[in-house]
């Protein structure tokens, strides 16, 4: 039967109700205006006949049931995961996929992306600056032109064109070893070996916290990253230095997490910028040890990289090491650091003078 508007006696508001090609309806009216109501009525009587005849119309399933198709088509990394989940919580489960354009894009980077205030665990209020374009790229647009992309692929929708952002070219921050060893001398004691694994290994901070001792070998001086825990979504087998090592060797514990806070707990998945999850830890060592404040953890990445070029002279062995998609992405870390410091690299990482570091390999 057709569709029709009814107001309901004990609370006034209209409901649609009825049964339409097989279709049976019975929900609130989003208007309380009567006319409006059959109006609506109409138009869902409407596209319920219009889909039975000729299928759903491109677009009209919701961005969340696509959203959920793209997480269960393929292994996805925990990093893409999270993005996706913090999409979906800002856009809600009712966005149909031809809503989904540049519009979208611009309203979730200010939703999620724009400058906050956020209070830790300890009562710290601290302040995250607004992301940046690489952010941005990463966090809403890459996520966003993926699902797209999977539901387009399935007939689902078009693929609407959602831009790049621009992404200036900044400067890449690193340390000397001298600077290395001065923030690692002034840091708070639960943060020196994770300081120092950062450095030597060049993982990043959600790869070293989510590390746990079942993943390392330090006879063999090796530690995996699994392939869902890397940016890149693949297995890398990282080498540790001598120094690494041993910094290891004292820790406390052997099993669990490699590395806990400083109330002996697991870290939690907390990113940010200027340090994340060891924000307020690493902006103090930073100045006890007089050292440029922009300074990130992720720097210690860069301070890895422009060691090892300094070192090896060898950018596809550092793409690989680091685990990059491509030499490109590693160009910038060639001459970055001044010439001079060879040495006192390998003294800071352990090894000895004239000696070569462990490969380190990347597998599919």
């Amino acid at each position: 039967m057709p569709l029709t508007v009814i107001r309901r006696k004990s609370t006034g508001a209209l409901t649609i109700s009825g049964t339409v090609a097989g279709t049976r309806v019975r929900r609130r009216a989003q208007s309380d205006d009567l006319k409006l109501a059959i109006e609506e009525a109409a138009a869902l009587e409407a596209e319920i006949l219009r889909t039975a005849w000729h299928g759903q119309r491109r677009g009209s399933r919701t961005f969340a049931t696509a959203a959920l198709s793209y997480l269960e088509a393929a292994p996805r990394s925990e990093h893409t995961k999270a993005y996706v989940r913090r999409i979906l919580e800002a856009l809600g489960p009712k966005v149909r996929l031809d809503q989904v354009d540049q519009d979208i894009a611009t309203r979730l980077r200010r939703l999620l992306l724009s400058e906050r205030e956020i209070t830790l665990p300890s009562g710290v209020k601290v302040r995250i600056p607004a992301a940046g374009p690489a952010t941005y790229l990463r966090q809403v647009v890459t996520p966003l032109r993926a699902i797209i992309r999977h539901a387009a692929e399935r007939g689902w929708c078009d693929n609407p064109l959602i831009a790049t952002p621009k992404t200036p070219g900044g400067r890449t921050r690193y340390l000397l070893p001298a600077e290395a060893e001065r923030l690692i001398a002034v840091a708070s004691p639960h943060l020196r070996p994770l300081i120092t694994f950062l450095i030597g290994t060049g993982a990043r901070m959600a790869e070293a916290i989510y590390l746990d001792w079942r993943d390392v070998d330090l006879t063999g001086a090796r530690a995996i990253f699994w392939a869902d825990r890397t940016k890149a979504g693949k297995r890398r087998n990282a080498a540790l230095p001598p120094r690494v090592v041993n910094a290891l060797a004292n820790l406390p514990h052997r099993e669990g997490p490699l590395f806990l806070s400083d109330k002996r707990r697991p870290y939690a998945d907390r990113r940010g910028a200027y340090g994340g999850q060891i924000k307020t830890g690493w902006r103090l060592a930073l100045d006890r040890a007089g050292l440029d404040p922009e300074l990130t953890p992720h720097d210690c990445r860069h301070t890895w990289a422009s060691w090892d070029y300094a070192l090896h002279k060898d950018l596809l062995r550092l793409k690989i090491e680091g685990g990059w998609s491509s030499v490109a992405l590693v160009e910038r870390y060639a001459h970055l650091l001044p010439t001079g410091h060879e040495e006192a690299i390998r003294q800071f990482l352990g090894h000895q003078a004239g000696t070569a570091a462990v490969t380190s390999t990347t597998s599919a």
